[in-house]
């Protein structure tokens, strides 16, 4: 009996604790700006309300951006979810996003960090905040400066003309339905094997290192699921990710080594230089000695090698998918892309030629250029979840104090590029906004979002979209497959999903993708025949 009164009594004080603690809690939140709130519940009965009306495993951002413009929230506002998720301080304005990202460079939230690190390792520049970050940026910004981006251009083309061609001409041929993210992910992780790691890879570990990689994504887009997963397929798919890791990490070890060996007494303006190779030479410029690489140089080449390579699988293949997606939709828009195709480059011939010749006339392309920026507005990728400066406690924002601390802090790409105010229509697929300078508004278009942190590589996914788009839209005409378009919108902000169905709803994976693999079709167009 003193047994059961103890337990009792234990019960009760713990009952107890978490109704004080929960009430307290919710108490912070009487005088915020936030979507309605309940002293029991908080935000989420209202979050998971949110997320009936979409597809399972839809982003996140999509979830805020249904929120905001349902309860009319405007600049900033909370997110109670406690105690199933950290508090949450939603930025849902160019100004107010850019008070955390370009103003200030406010630290990486804690969550964000241990994703990343568990993927590609804690020296990642990703997964880094402080100095270790200002020292990894320093050493690899300069390997992506403009004139050393521009040259890759003619192995962009060389790659998607003798590995991505070929591929659509004999799905073409064979008028099957195949997976775009697949080949969209293989034409982008070869590109990387030049551009990043220079090329030296055999075909056999080429392919190696593909599987890798997908294995490294498979569990990246577990872990983000919002859905349950059965442990015995949560635990195969961790082991399946942990052999790649060590897999990737010895690969990449010894091509460092031996690219290492190669570089050594090279200038760092020398032609034909890879991402890792410049990143060698500006290493012994002072970040450590002319000799072989010492374990921590090695690790921090390693783990930021398979940042990149992940970036590039990942985020840029997805964006290509979404490209295409918007451009089985829209056949006028293609016409305009070839127009401005044969207008710039001339046929497929002299488009190799000009861009190993001028890379530079990549920049010419004005709509294409436009094109890709509609669908990133549309689609944007990145989820970068900031957290309080140190020793401040709030973010004053059009002279308002806003508490920041233990916030999970989310500059909200995809709310404010669905912003009627920002973007007129904002669920229209429309290149033209992008052609005149004047009409989107500074800072509201930030897929790759702004300040110090900004995407490393922007300058090169943009000229890789634009270098396969030029050798790949005259000659194919792209068809999505087993698209349901629905007769009612899911969502106010857009109804892009009367024509695409749920495909107008990116799901959760290493960054927000289409879903379902982008199942199309390709047929050749008379140029292409």
């Amino acid at each position: 009996m003193a047994l059961l009164h103890a337990i009792l009594l234990l019960l009760v004080g713990a009952v107890t604790t978490f109704a004080f603690r929960l009430i307290r809690h919710r108490r912070l939140y009487k005088d915020l700006p936030k979507p309605p709130h309940s002293l029991l519940w908080g935000h989420l009965a209202l979050f998971n309300e949110t997320m009936q009306k979409f597809p399972a495993n839809t982003a996140l951002s999509i979830y805020y951006t249904a929120i905001a413009q349902k309860y009319n929230l405007k600049g900033i506002f909370y997110m109670d979810l406690w105690p199933f998720g950290p508090p949450q301080m939603i930025l849902v304005s160019p100004d107010a996003a850019d008070l955390v990202t370009k103003v200030q460079d406010y630290p990486l939230h804690e969550m964000g960090i241990s994703y990343l690190a568990g993927l590609v390792g804690e020296n990642a520049m990703g997964a880094t905040n402080g100095d270790k970050w200002k020292g990894t940026h320093r050493l690899l910004a300069p390997a992506f400066r403009a004139s050393s981006v521009k040259a890759m251009a003619g192995v962009v083309a060389d790659q998607t003309v003798e590995l991505f061609t070929p591929f659509l001409e004999r799905c073409a041929d064979e008028d099957g339905v195949f997976s775009m993210e697949t080949a969209a992910a293989k034409l982008l992780l070869s590109i990387s094997t030049v551009t990043i790691l220079g090329g030296h890879i055999a075909e056999d570990a080429k392919v190696q290192l593909f599987e890798d990689i997908g294995d490294i994504v498979a569990y990246a887009t577990m872990i983000t699921l919002t859905t349950s997963t059965n442990p015995v397929t949560k635990w195969r798919t961790w082991w399946k990710k942990t052999r790649a890791v060590k897999r990737v990490d010895m690969f990449f070890e010894g091509l460092v080594r031996a690219r290492e060996e190669v570089t050594r007494g090279v200038g760092k303006d020398a032609a034909g230089l890879s991402i890792l190779d410049r990143t060698l030479i500006e290493g012994r410029g002072g970040y450590w000695n002319n000799g072989p690489l010492d374990p921590a140089a090695m690790r921090l080449l390693v783990d930021n090698l398979k940042g990149l390579i992940l970036g590039a699988y990942g985020t840029t293949s997805d964006t290509l998918c979404a490209i295409f997606l918007m451009l089985a939709a829209h056949p006028d828009v293609v016409h305009k892309l070839r127009e401005e195709h044969n207008q710039v480059f001339g046929d497929l011939k002299s488009s190799r030629r000009i861009l190993k010749e001028s890379p530079y006339k990549l920049n010419e392309l004005h709509y294409t250029t436009a094109v890709i920026k509609e669908t990133l507005r549309l689609f944007p990728i990145g989820f970068s979840p900031r957290t309080a400066l140190p020793g401040t406690e709030s973010l004053v924002y059009e002279g308002k104090a806003y508490p920041t601390l233990n916030q999970m802090i989310i500059p909200c790409q995809h709310t404010i590029h669905y912003d009627p105010e920002i973007f007129p229509s904002p669920g229209k697929f429309d290149p033209a906004r992008f052609l005149d300078p004047n009409v989107v508004p500074a800072g509201s278009w930030r897929p790759f979002e702004r300040g110090p942190r900004a995407c490393v590589g922007r300058d090169l996914a943009m000229d890789e979209l634009r270098v396969v788009l030029l050798l790949t839209v005259r000659d194919f005409d792209f068809e999505c497959a087993s698209i349901e378009p629905r007769t009612t919108p899911r969502a106010s902000f857009t109804d892009l999903d009367l024509q695409l169905g749920d495909l107008a709803f990116q799901e959760n994976a290493f960054s927000a993708k289409p879903r379902g693999g982008t199942m199309m079709r390709v047929r050749r167009t008379e140029r292409g025949k």
